[in-house]
């Protein structure tokens, strides 16, 4: 789909120069962040062969992005170096991102613009457009899960299918991701419950292995950090102070 207005070439510089823009703001602040190399060493153990283990002697799933693993292990076993091709498969997966949603969310050319200038312009969207962590490839999945919700014939089951079909993906990549994609999931899924299930099948087929091979539905750090001891109030407080130095520092 092309969008009224892309064909104008006025159009079309501006939004290459943001696009440019962006990608050299993401490449400038490209970075790791320490958690990242949690489960880089789960990667370096699965691609020698000693399963997917922080520990060798220890089935314990000890990372949260099971999709964005398989990822990175694919690029390390190809370049053997895991720095420079977490963050090249970071920034190609982000401009991904961006991508979808420029030329198939965004119904105008100025919305286009003024949501690539927001993209640009936070902070916190550009620091995790590397790091290391899932961040790109949530973005990447989320783009592609409202481009499919956003298009016409919503009601179809082969859109509702993909919109499945995505979020089990999304959900692999990381599980508490899909409070995201459960509200517009509840609005198509009356009558289409079984094609929602089938399109969840990427989940579902992780589930099983995560229980075969580990023995827990959840990753070890969701029982780790919901089973803190620390009152459920302090912990809403927390997340409130955390809302607000967001809006403080990256409005």
């Amino acid at each position: 789909m092309v969008l009224e207005g892309f064909t104008d070439r006025r159009w079309q510089a501006g939004l290459g120069a943001l696009a440019l823009l962006y990608l050299g703001v993401v490449l400038k602040d490209a970075w790791l962040c320490d958690d990242a190399y949690i489960f880089f060493r789960t990667v370096d153990n699965f691609i020698h062969g000693y399963g997917l283990r922080w520990n060798v002697s220890e089935r314990v799933q000890g990372y949260t992005n099971p999709l964005w693993l398989f990822l990175i292990s694919g690029g390390y076993w190809i370049s053997g170096e895991i720095f420079y091709t977490s963050i090249v498969l970071s920034v190609a997966v982000s401009v991904a991102a961006v991508a979808v949603f420029v030329l198939k969310i965004a119904r105008t050319p100025m919305a286009a613009i003024v949501g690539l200038g927001l993209m640009v312009c936070s902070k916190a969207y550009v620091d995790f457009s590397t790091s290391g962590l899932e961040n790109p490839l949530t973005h990447l999945l989320l783009s592609l899960f409202l481009a499919v919700y956003l298009r016409d014939g919503i009601r179809d089951n082969r859109n509702v299918f993909w919109m499945g079909w995505i979020a089990g993906l999304a959900l692999v990549n990381r599980m508490d991701s899909g409070l995201i994609y459960l509200p517009a999931l509840l609005l198509v899924v009356k009558g289409r419950l079984r094609v929602v299930a089938v399109g969840m099948l990427p989940f579902l087929l992780w589930e099983v292995f995560s229980l075969f091979y580990y023995g827990f539905p959840f990753p070890n750090t969701a029982y780790a950090k919901l089973n803190t001891g620390i009152d459920r109030l302090d912990l809403l407080t927390q997340g409130i102070y955390y809302w607000g130095d967001a809006f403080r520092i990256d409005p």
